[in-house]
């Protein structure tokens, strides 16, 4: 498939998302995106004909890899910052996807306008309180990493109300808020299913995290 010409803005550049010839722009000097989005984009189970609701979806990889992986019906990114919805909407212009549809707005709410009936809702919140350390100097980047826009409260609310009965939440998270995501997530009729714990050479750092609204109890360990 042939590309389209593009313009990269200051500090821009084009990465090679290493699946299906995708790219996705990134802005060097803002917030880019981890291993843990990727680890959670490949976490992500649906169908041929399920949709997907991408929250906090920042420059829009783990939406794009997750319905590329999984052949997803429709995929909306919900992004409330202007500058990485920009670019999400750049990279989905450049790899021609007319399933993907970014969405600038806050994700409060956001049930209202796109509706209460999807399969699948993935989120990488921010991980961090609002006041649970040094807020970065970058807004941009202080808005991904703590909880400055939206709470994880907030975040497990909305996609209980965006997911219809038996749809798929999948999150990712620090270790240490584990505990904080599973009480929030059955307060919301979102039963942890799936525990995943990616471990690192301090130990289990990264939580992946699927639950299913109105599910029944009983959860997997994996690691």
């Amino acid at each position: 498939m042939v590309k389209k010409i593009i313009t990269l803005n200051k500090d821009e550049r084009l990465d090679d998302l290493q699946f299906n010839n995708l790219f996705i722009i990134q802005n060097k000097q803002s917030y880019c995106f981890t291993s843990d989005a990727v680890a959670l984009a490949n976490f992500v189970r649906c169908g041929a004909k399920d949709t997907i609701v991408d929250l906090c979806s920042g420059s829009g990889v783990i939406g794009i890899l997750a319905q590329a992986k999984t052949n997803a019906k429709q995929v909306y990114l919900v992004e409330l910052q202007p500058s990485l919805s920009d670019m999400s909407k750049r990279s989905v212009e450049y790899n021609k996807l007319s399933n993907v549809k970014v969405i600038n707005k806050p994700l409060q709410g956001v049930n209202k306008l796109i509706g209460n009936n999807f399969e699948v809702v993935v989120c990488n919140p921010p991980y961090k309180i609002y006041n649970g350390g040094m807020l970065s100097e970058k807004q941009e980047i202080a808005i991904c990493k703590n909880e400055v826009t939206v709470t994880l409260e907030e975040i497990v609310k909305e996609a209980s109300l965006l997911l219809k009965f038996g749809g798929r939440f999948f999150t990712v998270n620090k270790e240490e808020r584990l505990v904080d995501l599973l009480c929030l997530m059955r307060k919301y009729t979102i039963e942890p299913k799936v525990i995943k714990f990616i471990k690192s050479e301090k130990g289990a750092a990264v939580v992946l995290v699927e639950g299913k609204k109105g599910g029944k109890t009983g959860v997997k360990i994996q690691f």
